[in-house]
């Protein structure tokens, strides 16, 4: 890919990321989006067929940033610094599974998927789908601007003790 289309990509990210902090993620059109990064329609369509084809990349590259980490502090602390990227995937509804699934890989490394042990992958599932749930909602507490980062690093804290 040539730097031009890179650069055009990467302007069409940072703009939804703006455009996500305003208003809810189903009411951005791709006309509003080009304008806010200021491209093309035609270059757009140039780099993405589909407009929740941004959110597509978008997710598979922030689990690819992801991959390697394990589940501490500094982990929590990484996903804080992007929350606005990530408060955009996850109301996308694109990456909520694919985060749980590798949530589900950090708490029972080693262990092999087995279908038909259904109490341990119910089991294992319950702590992953309930990590996103509650980093879900401190991520939505910690953007409204009464509130402090300390609300975040409380619930961080006990979330790592369970």
């Amino acid at each position: 890919m040539d730097k031009r289309n890179e650069k055009s990509k990467e302007a069409i990210r940072q703009a939804l990321i703006r455009l996500s902090r305003t208003k809810p993620y189903s009411e951005i059109s791709v006309r509003e989006l080009c304008r806010e990064a200021h491209v093309s329609r035609s270059t757009f369509y140039n780099n993405y067929r589909f407009f929740n084809d941004v959110v597509d990349e978008m997710s598979g590259a922030y689990m690819q940033k992801l991959r390697e980490k394990k589940l501490t502090r500094a982990f929590f602390d990484s996903l804080q610094h992007d929350s606005d990227e990530l408060n955009l995937l996850l109301e996308s509804g694109v990456f909520g599974r694919d985060f749980c699934l590798y949530l589900r890989d950090l708490i029972a490394p080693g262990i092999q998927p087995d279908p038909t042990n259904i109490e341990l992958n119910v089991e294992i599932l319950y702590h992953a789908f309930g990590i996103f749930g509650v980093l879900q909602n401190l991520l939505a507490i910690r953007a409204e601007p009464e509130l402090t980062g300390e609300i975040y690093r409380t619930g961080i804290d006990k979330l790592l003790k369970i």
